[in-house]
């Protein structure tokens, strides 16, 4: 897979973990505008979603798709930067459980997905004007800039 993600993004994206030390293989860098092309490419090739997850960074959000198979020490994690205010396509017409991992994150992050055909509050009440795990919200500790995190 990493040869089809070479060619979708870029060596210079690719993150090779051989040692499995962060839990996944290999992590990539995919940019916004492909990402639902990569997506496709991944589940006409057998791999699943597993989890999505957003992350908070002084200078952008960041989406985490873990995409897994049937294999052992086969996860790995697609980055997908995304500008504050900006949105990401949804990918929930290529996995139906991206359905309701997209509405968790928009949820907790208020990273909008273009497309979701459902963006409601999943956990939260249906009033809540605010996205808990964002760094404005609340009293914070740690904030740093994404390449602070990566290098």
């Amino acid at each position: 897979m990493s040869e089809v993600l070479k060619r979708w993004v870029g060596e210079e994206r690719l993150r090779l973990e051989p040692d499995f030390e962060k839990g996944v293989v290999l992590s990539a860098e995919v940019p916004r505008d492909v990402l639902h092309e990569v997506m496709r490419t991944f589940e006409t090739e057998g791999w699943y979603l597993e989890s999505l997850t957003g992350l908070d960074f002084k200078d952008t959000l960041e989406l985490v798709y873990h995409m897994n198979r049937y294999e052992p020490s086969a996860r790995i994690a697609l980055r997908v930067p995304v500008p504050r205010g900006e949105g990401v396509p949804t990918v929930s017409d290529v996995y139906r459980s991206a359905l309701w991992l997209e509405r968790e994150v928009w949820e907790f992050f208020g990273i909008v997905f273009t497309g979701h055909p459902d963006l409601r509050p999943l956990l939260l009440p249906e009033d809540a004007d605010f996205h808990p795990h964002r760094k404005d919200f609340g009293r914070v500790h740690a904030h740093r800039r994404r390449e602070e995190i990566y290098g």
